[in-house]
């Protein structure tokens, strides 16, 4: 048996736009889908110039962030996200356990309007360095 997504609905199973927009409603009916699928086109990319141990606040839309960064052995980088500066979320974490190799790491993180994110740097053998920092504002 398939998944079962309502009355004589299942996964694999072709049904019609009137079918999936009686099943969904208004927010998941075709219509309403497209339109949110036209909003893409609406997204603006940067490379800001960015620089790690640094406050940031996004003050306009939803951002998505992607951060790669190079770490030394045991380096490590951790992100945080916040409504305060400083931001005290931490969501993620990039350590380089390896003793003698050096690596790339990233991370992609979404940031509300009017919050705070940084990239704090870990004790380690070296220097964590900024590969690409990548940011993406969207509707």
């Amino acid at each position: 048996m398939g998944w079962y997504a309502g009355e004589n609905v299942y996964t694999g199973q072709l049904i019609t736009a009137a079918q999936w927009n009686n099943y969904l409603g208004a927010d998941g009916s075709l219509d309403y889908l497209k339109v949110q699928t036209d909003r893409l086109d609406l997204v603006d990319q940067d490379q800001p110039s960015r620089a790690l141990d640094t406050i940031y606040q996004n003050i306009t839309r939803l951002r998505v962030v992607l951060v790669s960064v190079h770490l030394d052995p045991n380096d490590g980088v951790y992100v945080y996200v916040g409504a305060a500066s400083p931001p005290d979320i931490l969501i993620d974490r990039l350590y380089n356990s390896t003793n003698a190799n050096s690596i790339s790491m990233s991370s992609t993180f979404i940031v509300k309007p009017s919050y705070y994110y940084e990239l704090v740097t870990g004790t380690g053998a070296g220097a964590p360095d900024i590969f690409k920092w990548t940011e993406w504002s969207l509707y």
